[in-house]
């Protein structure tokens, strides 16, 4: 008696369902290297010398230099 095998349906993907979540990944690697980049930025200035000379004349410290 000869074996029947009945076909298994595997559900068709197109090109436009593989290329939204690559697009999507991309769109938050990108937010994330933004936001790095944006938080490695000093939010404040750098103090000038003559701040600091003040300051430790001021404080007799020597720590802040």
């Amino acid at each position: 008696m000869p074996a029947r095998v009945e076909q298994f349906p595997l559900p068709q993907r197109d090109a436009g369902n593989l290329w939204k979540p690559l697009l999507g990944w991309a769109a938050v690697a990108a937010t994330l290297a933004v936001i790095r980049r944006l938080a490695r930025e000093p939010s404040l200035p750098r103090m000038s010398d003559e701040w600091l000379a003040s300051q430790q004349s001021e404080f007799n410290r020597d720590e802040y230099r």
